[in-house]
């Protein structure tokens, strides 16, 4: 036993230092600790709080991580909504159809373009922490991608894209005939 060094009354204790005892523990597993054991009391208040951080930490990285999810996924929830406006607005060619496909093609560019800025605020928040956010962006990607794929086969469906060979008509030579009859 060693007391604590200081001689004021009120900080005067004796403690045992058990952080030899915790070490044997760790390496060979056979030791049960006793009952009553304070793994803080042993290592010390110092580790206590380093170890009480890390939890900390780590509970801090898995909610950047949900929240990061969250907004990774949080445009394939506005699909729906744009599908179902595109089938109201019907397949015609009419000026209130044509603005609905535009929404729907120009959302997602613009929230690919700025992919950095959606992230950015959950990058800062995670500047000390080991959170990858490359899944999450990818994610987000992805289902942006889908929704430029709905608003292409959108114009596809009102005829709006030359996919078939009459559409191209212009751009062929016109037919020579050999001969002419009167």
């Amino acid at each position: 036993m060693a007391s604590s060094g200081s001689t004021s009354k009120s900080s005067r204790k004796a403690y045992a230092d058990l952080s030899p005892l915790v070490a044997k523990n760790k390496t060979n597993s056979k030791i049960v600790e006793p009952a009553g054991f304070d793994l803080k009391a042993a290592l010390g208040r110092a580790d206590a709080l380093a170890a009480t951080q890390t939890r900390k930490d780590e509970a801090d990285t898995v909610l950047l991580t949900k929240k990061a999810w969250e907004v990774a996924i949080s445009p394939g929830k506005s699909l729906p909504m744009q599908a179902f406006m595109a089938w109201m607005s019907g397949t015609s060619v009419s000026i209130f159809s044509i603005l609905i496909t535009g929404m729907i093609l120009m959302s997602p560019l613009r929230a690919i373009v700025s992919v950095q800025q959606t992230f950015a605020g959950l990058e800062r928040a995670a500047k000390g922490t080991r959170l990858d956010l490359t899944m999450q962006k990818a994610a987000f990607i992805a289902i942006n991608l889908a929704g430029i794929l709905f608003g292409v086969y959108r114009l596809s469906i009102m005829g709006l894209l030359p996919t078939t060979s009459s559409d191209w008509l212009a751009f062929l030579p016109p037919k020579e005939y050999m001969e002419y009859s009167a």
